[in-house]
């Protein structure tokens, strides 16, 4: 007996617009915690809170890049819903 291939849900649009900017802020992460966690294990709290502040930083300047993809994805959607609802008016 063969099992079905399950079809993968389609990604959100919110999600897809969003992409670029998760993997930036992932990216980020990545370094904030080889910064910490590398060299010598008793300077790791002198290494937090700078790495902190630097990575704070970089996810505020990822602010604009997001606020930009979601708001083609926010207008595509509500002018589509309106259209919908204009189509449903007798």
């Amino acid at each position: 007996m063969s099992t079905p291939n399950p079809v993968p849900a389609a990604p959100s649009p919110v999600l897809v617009a969003a992409a670029p900017a998760l993997k930036a802020a992932l990216t980020d992460l990545k370094q904030l915690l080889t910064t910490v966690l590398t060299g010598d294990p008793l300077q790791i709290g002198l290494r937090v809170g700078p790495a902190l502040l630097i990575f704070n930083g970089q996810l505020q300047l990822l602010l604009p890049e997001l606020a930009t993809a979601e708001q083609g994805v926010v207008l595509q959607q509500a002018t589509t819903s309106i259209d919908n609802l204009i189509a449903k008016l007798p």
